[in-house]
């Protein structure tokens, strides 16, 4: 059991290559080949959300989204998930990872952005 759920934990956690911080998308904002995708619902999205984030698709229609091919985006392109506090964003890039996708994970996620005072886009 001890093995088991030590397996889990191991899977479950992000490659430290894959975790992104603030600065890294302020950086790539504008770079096309980074894609990003707030995984909140669209209630969340649309009272803020990080500029040119190009998707709100929420973690529970994420999966089936991308195996309907509901959603087009390049497994050449990087894939940067974030939700409120990182918590839905590392089940979203288990989930897009799995899915053979080049996907990071801003563990900071809105909150880290917001308490940084960086711009904030509204619908």
């Amino acid at each position: 059991m001890k093995r088991f759920l030590f397996l889990i934990f191991i899977i479950s956690c992000s490659n430290k290559s894959d975790v992104v911080d603030a600065d890294y998308i302020l950086k790539n904002l504008e770079n096309p080949k980074i894609v990003l995708i707030d995984v909140r619902n669209n209630e969340a999205f649309k009272s803020g959300h990080i500029p040119n984030t190009k998707y709100n698709i929420p973690l529970d229609r994420l999966r089936d989204d991308f195996k309907k091919g509901l959603v087009q985006i390049s497994k050449d392109d990087t894939i940067i998930v974030y939700c409120q506090k990182g918590i839905l964003s590392e089940k979203a890039y288990e989930i897009l990872k799995a899915l053979g996708y080049n996907v990071k994970h801003y563990k900071g996620s809105f909150e880290d952005w917001k308490a940084r005072k960086l711009p904030v886009e509204m619908e």
